[in-house]
């Protein structure tokens, strides 16, 4: 369903054409002068405006400007007569997306409006694609065949064609966000778009305008009608990744969309309905989070009508010789190294270490390993893992853990060190880390991700 203006000083025309809409499933306003539609856009975000050309005072070139200075998403169809077709040509050179010209029937109307609102669905997917592009080399599937893992890929295929919100929880580097982007690719949904929100990355006191959009003027620096990620996702899949991160203060607006499925923009009158699969994620602990009243219990129960848990590596050794093949052969390919397998003695280290960072952590090592590997095996001492028994030939090396300024460690050891020991320090507290280390929160999330440190068990009990 679209927000759609329709805009004609004759009554009667815009009546047929709001008919014609609203059968087809349209939410249709009306406005029967360029001025009043100028107004409506001022207070409604819409996916298409219809407007006549020839107008009394403000004619629809200046609704055109008017439509495209507020949000330049926003599809405009031109309805002219056939002596004003050269008009409608050069609106369509300042933005207009087609025109139609009178008399028409309601079949051509549709068709016109399909073409119009598929086009914007397509720019909408390319920003989408733009914010989240799979690599190509990543797997398509979850790489495994432990006992584990299979009950967790048996119940995603029974789930993923249900409509249900999905919670997905497990530690820092299990793969959450690849069980999402699977769960979108087997459900109905996956030709749809699909738009990712980091909760742990939007500021505050932007999340509103972020997931729901806002009206130009509606606050300090709204400058444009933006839609928000909600809307974007409508007709597809919305995936809320660290969900567990939102403040607060924030939770029962998100609360309002899930038990509603409809969206406000700031500075917007009135809502408007989506049609949203959710799935969101997180590496927190919400229950424990419930009772220390730092997240609501009844956005918890709207998450979890669906959960799926995602064991750590620890838990799934069985998989450790598939899945450092798999990255072994990927980054082997990408960086043009002719390592082709994992010595014995180097399986035997992997095996042995806890992988406090999972599967994002055994990438790591084996992208590393990789890269310092000369010949075509993998072997113990091209693993550099803190912590991990270190290989017979170096046993005398000092271990990383515990290390400091001036140790045997590399730059890149010290930093994940640094920011651990200041994550412990502030119980977790990932904002208030960030403003020791004097990093934005956004940039401490991805060294997170990148060293496979899971905040929420650093939590202040």
């Amino acid at each position: 369903m679209a927000q759609v203006l329709v805009v004609d000083d004759q009554r009667s025309l815009r009546q047929t054409l709001s008919i014609t809409l609203s059968r087809a499933g349209h939410a249709v306003d009306e406005a029967g002068s360029g001025a009043e539609a100028i107004r409506r856009v001022d207070e409604t975000l819409y996916d298409l405006v219809i407007t006549d050309l020839k107008m009394e005072e403000v004619d629809g070139l200046a609704v055109l400007e008017a439509v495209k200075a507020r949000d330049a998403d926003t599809e405009v169809l031109i309805v002219t007569a056939f002596g004003t077709i050269e008009s409608a040509v050069q609106a369509i050179r300042r933005g207009a997306h087609d025109y139609l010209t009178k008399p028409f029937t309601p079949d051509q109307v549709l068709h016109a409006v399909d073409l119009a609102l598929e086009r914007r669905r397509l720019r909408t997917e390319v920003r989408s694609l733009a914010r989240q592009i799979d690599d190509p080399n990543d797997p398509a599937e979850i790489v495994g065949e432990g006992e584990r893992i299979r009950k967790v890929l048996e119940v995603v295929r029974e789930w993923a064609s249900s409509d249900s919100t999905i919670l997905i929880t497990g530690e820092t580097g299990t793969g959450k966000d690849l069980l999402a982007r699977m769960i979108r690719r087997l459900s109905p949904r996956r030709d749809r778009a699909y738009v990712v929100v980091n909760c742990a990355t939007i500021p505050d006191n932007l999340f509103e305008s972020e997931l729901f959009g806002h009206m130009r003027g509606a606050f300090s620096g709204a400058t444009r009608n933006r839609k928000g990620l909600a809307q974007e996702a409508d007709g597809g899949t919305l995936f809320l990744d660290e969900v567990g991160e939102l403040p607060l203060e924030v939770q029962p607006q998100l609360l309002r969309f899930l038990e509603t499925g409809e969206v406000r923009p700031i500075g917007q009158n009135r809502s408007v309905r989506v049609d949203t699969r959710v799935v969101a994620a997180t590496n927190r602990d919400l229950h424990g989070m419930m009772r220390q009243g730092r997240f609501r219990e009844d956005l918890y129960y709207r998450l979890n009508v669906l959960p799926i848990e995602l064991p750590a590596l620890r838990e799934r050794r069985d998989d450790l010789p598939r899945l450092a093949q798999h990255f072994l052969e990927r980054f082997a390919r990408r960086l043009g190294r002719p390592v082709t397998e994992v010595s014995k003695r180097a399986m035997l280290v992997l095996r042995s270490y806890d992988w406090p960072g999972n599967i994002r952590e055994l990438e790591n090592v084996i992208e590393r390993g990789v890269m310092l590997c000369r010949g075509n095996e993998l072997r113990p001492e091209h693993l550099l893992m803190p912590g991990a028994a270190p290989p017979p030939a170096e046993a005398s090396r000092p271990p990383a853990a515990g290390a400091g300024v001036g140790d045997a460690i590399t730059l890149a050891e010290l930093e994940r060190l640094h920011i651990l020991a200041v994550l412990k320090r502030e119980g977790g507290n990932q904002k208030r880390a960030a403003a020791v280390l004097d990093i934005s929160k956004s940039t401490l999330w991805r060294k997170l991700k990148e060293y496979g440190i899971d905040p929420g068990q650093l939590a202040d009990d």
